[in-house]
């Protein structure tokens, strides 16, 4: 894998986008779930409590910037624009 060290970040930005939309999908928060718990040490529970009551856009911007710090995210979509 050419970026492993970025799935974390990712992962966490898909899951949380995912379970703040008024319509969560189960598959990909199974799916997300699986990731955390068997690929990446990670613990969802926690992203749920941070989840709850938020929006895409209220908690878009603490994504964006988990993204910017670890992962060339911002500039893969900078780059993209031009």
């Amino acid at each position: 894998m050419k970026n492993a060290k970025e799935i974390h970040a990712l992962i966490t930005a898909i899951y949380c986008i995912n379970r703040t939309n008024g319509n969560e999908d189960k598959d990909i928060t199974g799916l997300c779930r699986y990731i955390f718990l068997h690929c990446t040490n990670g613990n969802p529970n926690m992203l749920d409590i941070l989840c709850v009551g938020q929006t895409k856009e209220t908690i878009l911007p603490y994504l964006m910037k988990i993204l910017e710090e670890k992962t060339n995210y911002k500039k893969y979509m900078e780059d993209k624009k031009v």
